[in-house]
């Protein structure tokens, strides 16, 4: 039998070694999502070799191999079966062959190892014991130990008596189901009555709850293998069947993937302490479980409407449970006992909640929730999930749920702030777009909603979804007055994600954007006609204008700039509102900043489900309700209220806000931190573009000379000149502070994109530059336009688990787009890319690019793809090459680990 787990004594002390072997045996099954394995562990000495062989002739267990501590094997007879066995085996006082894994070379790439925390010198043979009592007896359903001199006695007397590592569900331990089968073996009599003994020891224990069965085969040695051992097929078959209705009636009958997941979660729990480790497998199964736990807050805010709109308390109840009964048991989760799951995850959110509510009724109400919770759990069925009963419910009470709405809460879910808000005015968040929406037929990763699921009204509208392989896109534009048609200008020159992030709340585009600016401009820096405007007539220096506009806390009308921004804007709609183009996914934050202190504010079109920290560097300004979610052009005014051209503008439950240009003129580190906080899971992102506003080449560089007049070189110049210059006012001095704070290996990444002019750069609101400004020539590089055509959109995912075979690993994958134009783009990319190939960063080919691997009538975009690595934790790129260039699609470099943790496979 192939080793599973070894010791290895190390110059640090002993460590335990994984060698993959139970991950192997589940991969290898038929369908181990469906499948509930036994585990039955044959221990002692040399006679539990010849009771594999007689009861499982045709496992070949005496074919040799690296020995280890503990080897593992799938029965053959049972290995398709609804419930296979799995077949561990070990002695408990040879030590032999331990440090043999070593001898699987060809198996490194699963291997994985855990140091023994060592207190002392201790024997081999303790540590032995310690492993298999902790790491091995908890999952073991029939342990079976085979005995026969009084020293395999003391060995299995002390063995059982070691403390195992303690599992749980929630709070509450799981039962101790292992039987335990002392079989006597060999001719000699001795060591019976000790035995006995022992056993009436173990019995008198809290720690074991069945009696343990001692089967005496020492009369049958001169009888055939099968024969001899036929009292112990008969004992072991009957004890799983027990086991098993139990465990089912426990709701503790773990799938083969689920149980090498528990398994592989125990070794990574600290082992040689004296004190046994407690294992939760409620919180191991909820690891990367997308859906967080139901929140007190959401719930608060839930029951508060609830009640003014739903004059039934049971409806109440059921809404509640139902979306308890979803956020429990995705698709994929194991069917913990509902008692335990709610009790651990739900009753005290539950009770608090109420609680905060001032409702002396809280266990009245929280009991009623659960006894729904309940009913639910035992309507689920395979055709029946916990979302399609979630479905059910929002569809009975939907006329009830026509006055919720909230800018804080799903209430689809009631545990994540929304991303979304559909044209009935519900919030909706990025999860229950998934399950409540429909796949869409044009593009990965895009949903319809045609109705809301809670009043049911139209709202039609496809939501984009990042990827769970890809990484996010970020545009990072600096702030600059009337250079604000430079960005627009080279933005209409861009292609890809650059075009679909354009002004995207509007509905419009950079080419639309650039042909309106110059008009737009010139009607926000129109000079008022208020008495504090009326010195400053043609003729005065500019300074004048400054003075004036000093005193008057901005030289320009801020009325007339309102009415400009509305009629650029839709008056009406919302910073948090429904999305105007067809599709909605793209996130948008508008800089702003206190009029306090200068500190950066942030209003956004979502939430986010990350951690801003307290202390964080800006403040993320976030509407608790409807009359807090400003309207877009109030957001714009504020963004735009530069200090001496336009007074502040203050908004309901923020107070005055100003230009966010005074404290981050280039948000570009706003912009970075906000995407890990949108998208946590990702870790980094695939492409970063910060536009700037234009830099003057003709100025000379800074030089050190000696100083000149108190005007020119008196204090209040220089400090002008520094705060004209910091990183916070300068787009270009910022763009190189944030890269200062990225990773080098992310730098290669992350582009500036700028145009420089032939003269000093234009004041904010020189109007007069603007004719100049839209004659420009403006232009991409190259290495932009093929960064962003192969990354931007186009990403991998694995079709199904590597497989593993003379020591590599054979991958095969799909090359998809998460564009619904994918015929367009790769139209792009054979006219950037002549000749395009996929491929490796190692060279190896994947095939041409071409529009025959998609649809044209649909879009939709799929490029089967083989190849293989080494190991899964081999980091590789895919990329689009031809002889000239080559440039990563998105996603990569990644590891074939990294894209089955991502697509959450076991």
């Amino acid at each position: 039998m192939a080793a599973w787990l070894d010791l290895v004594s190390e110059s640090t002390g002993w460590t335990l070694v994984d060698t993959g072997r139970m991950k192997e045996l589940v991969q290898g099954m038929s369908h181990p999502h469906t499948q509930f394995p036994s585990v039955v562990y044959f221990a002692g000495n040399g006679s539990r070799i010849k009771a594999l062989r007689a009861l499982f002739p045709h496992n070949n267990i005496t074919r040799r191999g690296p020995a280890g501590l503990v080897r593992l094997h799938l029965s053959t007879g049972t290995a398709n079966t609804q419930n296979p066995i799995l077949l561990a085996e070990s002695s408990l006082s040879n030590v032999s062959g331990l440090g043999e894994s070593s001898l699987r070379r060809w198996s490194s790439d699963n291997v994985q190892r855990y140091r023994i925390l060592q207190g002392g010198t201790r024997r081999v043979l303790d540590i032995q014991q310690q492993v298999i009592s902790q790491m091995l007896l908890p999952w073991t359903n029939v342990f079976c130990l085979f005995v026969d001199t009084q020293s395999d006695i003391r060995d299995a007397c002390q063995l059982l008596k070691r403390p195992r590592q303690t599992v749980t569900i929630g709070s509450q331990s799981i039962p101790d189901l292992m039987r335990t089968v002392v079989i006597l073996t060999g001719a000699q009599n001795h060591g019976i009555e000790d035995l006995s003994k022992a056993s009436h020891e173990l019995h008198a224990t809290d720690r074991l709850s069945k009696d343990v069965t001692v089967l005496d085969l020492r009369d049958r040695h001169e009888l055939s293998p099968t024969a001899a051992f036929e009292p112990l097929r008969r004992l072991i078959l009957n004890e799983i069947q027990d086991i098993r209705g139990e465990q089912s009636r426990q709701g503790l009958s773990f799938s083969a993937i689920h149980l090498s997941t528990l398994w592989t979660r125990t070794l990574r729990l600290e082992l040689g302490t004296s004190k046994a480790s407690v294992l939760d497998c409620l919180q191991v199964a909820r690891e990367n479980h997308r859906l967080n736990n139901i929140s007190t807050e959401c719930l608060v805010e839930f029951i508060k409407q609830a009640t003014s709109y739903i004059h039934a308390k049971d409806g109440v109840h059921a809404f509640i449970a139902s979306a308890l009964l979803m956020n429990a048991y995705p698709p994929g989760m194991h069917g913990f006992d509902p008692d335990l799951v709610f009790n651990s995850l739900y009753r005290r959110g539950c009770l608090e909640g109420w609680r905060i509510l001032e409702d002396d009724d809280e266990h009245q109400h929280c009991n009623a929730v659960f006894e729904h919770f309940t009913q639910y759990f035992r309507s689920m069925s395979p055709t029946r999930s916990s979302a399609a009963i979630r479905k059910d419910i929002l569809r009975s009470y939907y006329l009830q749920w026509n006055g919720l709405s909230s800018t804080t809460t799903c209430f689809y879910c009631l545990c994540r702030p929304p991303e979304h808000m559909l044209a009935c005015r519900h919030a909706i968040c990025d999860t229950c777009v998934v399950v409540f929406g429909t796949p869409s037929k044009c593009a990965e990763y895009h949903f319809d909603i045609i109705k809301c699921p809670l009043c049911y009204k139209p709202s039609p509208l496809t939501f984009r979804q990042l990827p769970p392989t890809k990484r996010p896109l970020v545009l990072s534009l600096d702030g600059g007055g009337v250079r604000g048609i430079i960005q627009l200008g080279l933005l209409r020159t861009s292609v890809g994600a650059l075009n679909e992030i354009d002004l995207i709340l509007n509905g419009t585009s950079a080419e639309d954007g650039f042909r309106k600016f110059p008009a737009f401009a010139r009607k926000v820096f129109q000079l008022a006609s208020a008495p504090s405007q009326k010195f400053s007539v043609s003729s005065c220096a500019k300074w004048i204008k400054c003075l004036i506009g000093f005193f008057a806390d901005g030289q320009y009308d801020g009325d007339n700039l309102e009415n400009t921004l509305k009629e650029a804007i839709n008056p009406m709609r919302r910073m948090f509102d429904v999305s105007t183009t067809l599709s909605a996914g793209s996130r948008l934050a508008i800089i702003t900043s206190r009029i306090s202190d200068g500190k950066a504010c942030v209003l956004a079109n979502y939430r986010g489900i990350g951690q801003r920290a307290i202390d964080s560097a800006y403040e993320f300004l976030k509407p608790e309700d409807e009359s807090q979610n400003p309207f877009l052009w109030e957001v714009a005014r504020c963004s735009v209220a530069a200090p001496w051209f336009f007074q502040t503008k203050s908004l309901p439950g923020f107070g005055p806000l100003q230009d966010g240009g005074v404290r981050a003129n280039n948000p570009l580190a706003i912009a970075l931190k906000e995407s890990a906080i949108i998208w946590p899971s990702h870790g980094t992102h695939d492409l970063v573009v910060s536009v700037g506003t234009g830099l003057s080449s003709s100025e000379a560089k800074a030089q050190d000379a000696p100083m000149g007049s108190i005007l020119k070189d008196g204090a209040v110049p220089r400090i002008i000149r520094a705060a004209m210059s910091s990183p916070s006012m300068d787009g270009e001095q910022g763009f190189y502070e944030a890269l200062n704070y990225v990773p080098d290996r992310m730098r290669a990444h992350i582009f500036r994109l700028n145009h420089a002019l032939p003269w000093p750069l234009p004041r904010l609101d020189d109007v007069g530059r603007l004719e100049d400004l839209s004659e420009l020539s403006y232009s991409v590089p190259d290495e932009l336009v093929r960064a962003i055509l192969a990354t931007g959109f186009l990403f991998f995912e694995l079709d199904q688990t590597p497989i593993r075979d003379q020591g590599i690993f054979y991958c095969e994958g799909s090359i998809l787009c998460s564009s619904p134009h994918a015929s367009e783009l790769i139209k792009r990319v054979l006219a950037e890319f002549p000749g395009p190939r996929f491929q490796t960063a190692g060279g190896y080919h994947l095939g041409p690019v071409s529009n025959n691997d998609g649809c044209s009538e649909c879009g939709y975009y799929r490029k089967k793809v083989a190849f293989t690595v080494k190991s899964l934790e081999e980091v590789i790129s895919i990329e689009i090459a031809n002889f000239t260039f080559h440039h990563k699609i998105g996603g990569f470099p990644k590891s074939m680990h990294d894209f089955l943790n991502e697509q959450q496979v076991a």
